[in-house]
């Protein structure tokens, strides 16, 4: 005797399981989830927008542990991209060159405790020392 179950595998309390590839596929074709939630409901589906956002994610994993384990390759070798949800966006601009945009950063060397000592050294906490210092300042 063998066990054939008829829901998918994973809990059978989550409703919108039965659509996670077609959810998957409105979303890589650029469907909003509130698009795809609505559909959801005229079949009868009625979750919410997180949910929706939920099992798109998984279907998206899921799809591409697949395509991952049928090449051969393992997931955290792959670059972020390929592991990524693939979603449509609109094409580069070609009238700017795209060039890489690097953020300066400043690192401050002294620990927390002396940044906060030196921020409360500048500070007046006393309120009537700070009243009586901004009476006598006319500006």
């Amino acid at each position: 005797m063998k066990l054939v179950p008829t829901d998918p595998p994973g809990r059978s309390s989550r409703k919108a399981k039965r659509f996670a590839q077609d959810m998957r596929e409105l979303r890589a074709q650029g469907y909003t989830f509130e698009a795809i939630r609505i559909a959801l409901a005229a079949v009868g589906v009625h979750v919410s927008n997180a949910t929706v956002q939920r099992e798109v994610a998984r279907a998206c994993k899921a799809a591409s542990v697949a395509q991952v384990s049928g090449s051969g390759v393992r997931p955290h070798e792959l670059p972020p991209a390929l592991t990524q949800p693939q979603v449509s966006a609109s094409p580069p601009s070609t009238t700017a060159p795209q060039s890489p945009q690097f953020a300066s950063v400043e690192t401050d060397m002294r620990s927390g405790k002396e940044i906060a000592e030196a921020f409360a050294s500048s500070r007046i906490t006393n309120p009537l020392a700070r009243a009586r210092l901004n009476a006598k300042d006319p500006s």
